[in-house]
């Protein structure tokens, strides 16, 4: 062997041992438990890859990996490995938004068409038919959830374009009604973001927040240098390519455990990391505070902006004392890769788990890693049993059996209440039961397949009306919570119009595509248009949609509004002037 090739490993070698001193600063008891546990779980949930890492007051404790990020050719995943971090990327975006107000350039109440005068989306509510910036980062504007044409593809089209197709649909939903997630609004924040500053969405993240913080495995958009640091994608063991996502802002970054956590750190400091000020601590106070208050379903969760913050019971074991922390985070989920950061501000520690497997949602939980670490090195321990007060919806009235009776969707499922005493319907897989008490609340029963029964703890349904509309809610009686996850749906006559697009469509060329994926092409699209219960019935086939069948209401004679709450409902569809359907951004043609 040559003596330069000794000399370069001797340098690898002792690089190697400084790379692990420098994240490794565990006691060996608490090094093996979080080890075996890990291992354990990307075992049991067949997962290829996924790195962690735990930050503690500055310094980064903890970063490993476990499994490959490249499974054909044995390359094991490390602290560097870098991942898409999904829908993680939402705190960068309204860190973003937050220093551009510090700047002078924006003002979060106002509403965001003041920066984007060519989005024209109208609404179908008595409001101002303007959509506030502060609402879109805390998913209440009312804005739909998504457009899946060119959301996953080779191409993405621009910020412009889906400004155009935005305009082709009304708001979902009023402002402040209930939480609703939307990509679609941070794709719009995106775009307000590359306006004001005068670059990229990409570059303005790495030039004002990778570069500080000196998160230097981070990308937005492809970098030929990290490229080979970029784990593969699997389902199961089938390594899958990933397409591009459209609407960055909403979950385009890719980053590594380490860099992740130097993020975290920032957010711990309150916008300061070191001697970088990324933003001030008023400007960090407001991403971290409940913008809930005011919504009308919502006021028992606790988002900010790009954070959802949970609280939880701390118990010291050796003091037998308690405190009550918050503990921010967010996740991200794309089709293969899963991530999620979660933080403790009070005791200044952050932890990130991130995945390469389309099973490795059973695994990305930072606050688990949080609580191993804690209960290990500390000696502290959080409960998971605590139940913290909650803030009481407005509850609404009771409804007379009249009232109640009519046709309800839930997450593409329709419960259609004729008898009283037991409801049922089908979701997904499961056969579903409400079967009535005496106290006019329902105990919920479900089977897989009709046959295996599923435990439902804590949980029961009710009905109640609100500002003269009749919702269904589900509660936990155990901490009085309580969830509206539908609403009565106002049925009508079928027009003529809409009677006489009832058959079934093929998609119509034109749309974005994804040639390489396994996933996310939607070519082979199609849907079948009929009517059930006064409702459009909307049945889809393909890759395209999260959900495969829509039920939807008629506002005229050329629109209607799929039909539910919260994420994925009150979108439109539309019979365009050449007799098609347009839904979700697509075209559909008649089969004849």
């Amino acid at each position: 062997m040559k003596t330069e090739n000794l000399l370069i490993i001797g340098i690898l070698l002792v690089i190697g041992k400084y790379n692990s001193q420098t994240n490794n600063l565990l006691n060996p008891n608490t090094k093996t438990c979080i080890d075996s546990t890990y291992k354990a779980r990307i075992k049991k949930n067949k997962i290829v890859g996924a790195s962690i890492a735990i930050i503690d007051n500055g310094k980064i404790v903890y970063a490993t990996g476990y499994g490959f990020s490249d499974l054909k050719n044995k390359v094991e995943a490390n602290e560097n490995t870098i991942y898409r971090i999904g829908s993680c990327t939402k705190a960068f975006t309204c860190l973003s938004i937050m220093q551009l107000q510090e700047k002078g350039l924006l003002n979060i109440i106002q509403s965001i068409k003041n920066y984007l005068p060519d989005l024209t989306i109208k609404s179908r509510f008595n409001d101002t038919n303007e959509i506030y910036i502060n609402e879109v980062m805390a998913h209440i504007s009312g804005l739909p959830s998504d457009i899946y044409n060119g959301f996953f593809c080779d191409a993405p089209p621009n910020g412009k374009w889906l400004i155009q197709q935005l305009n082709n649909y009304t708001t979902a939903a009023p402002r402040q009604y209930k939480h609703a997630y939307s990509n679609v609004g941070y794709g719009l924040l995106g775009e307000v973001i590359s306006r004001l500053s005068g670059q990229s969405y990409s570059n303005y993240v790495k030039e004002k927040i990778f570069a500080p913080l000196e998160m230097t495995s981070s990308f937005i958009e492809m970098d030929n240098n990290l490229k080979p640091r970029f784990s593969k994608a699997y389902f199961g063991k089938k390594e899958v390519y990933e397409p591009l996502i459209r609407d960055q802002a909403a979950g385009l970054i890719h980053s590594s455990a380490i860099d992740v956590c130097k993020f975290l750190n920032c957010l711990i400091n309150e916008g300061r990391s070191n001697d970088k000020q990324l933003i001030s601590s008023t400007s960090y106070q407001e991403m971290s505070k409940n913008q809930l208050s005011k919504s009308l379903f919502s006021k028992n969760k606790n988002w900010g902006f790009g954070l959802y913050t949970s609280k939880a019971q701390l118990i010291d074991l050796e003091k037998k004392d308690t405190t009550v922390i918050s503990i921010p985070q967010h996740g991200g989920d794309t089709y293969a890769y899963h991530s999620d950061f979660a933080y403790i501000p009070a005791l200044g520690i952050g932890a990130v788990v991130l995945t390469n497997t389309d099973s490795g949602t059973e695994i990305a939980d930072a606050t688990s890693l949080l609580s191993l670490y804690l209960k290990k090195e500390k000696g502290k321990k959080i409960n998971s049993k605590y139940k913290p007060k909650r803030i009481t919806n407005n509850e609404g009235v009771a409804c007379s059996d009249d009232e109640i009776k009519g046709s309800y969707v839930i997450n593409g499922s329709l419960i259609e209440v004729k008898n009283l005493d037991k409801i049922k319907f089908k979701q997904g897989p499961a056969k579903v039961c409400f079967i009535k008490n005496d106290s006019n609340t329902y105990t919920v029963k479900a089977k897989l397949f009709g046959f295996i029964p599923i435990k439902i703890k804590d949980q029961a349904a009710t009905f109640a009306k609100l500002n003269d509309r009749v919702y269904l809610k589900f509660v936990q009686p155990s901490i009085k919570q309580t969830d509206f996850m539908a609403a009565k749906e106002l049925t009508k006559e079928i027009p003529d119009t809409w009677k006489k697009q009832f058959g079934n469509y093929k998609i119509k060329q034109g749309f974005y595509t994804c040639n390489e994926c396994v996933l996310g092409d939607p070519k082979n699209m199609s849907i079948k248009l009929n009517t059930k219960n006064g409702l459009l019935q909307l049945k889809s086939k393909g890759t395209g949609f999260g959900n495969d069948n829509f039920y939807a209401s008629i506002l005229n004679n050329q629109d209607a509004v799929t039909a539910g709450m919260g994420r994925a409902t009150g979108d439109i569809i539309k019979i365009l002037p050449n007799g098609n359907l347009y839904f979700q951004g697509f075209e559909f043609e008649k089969v004849k």
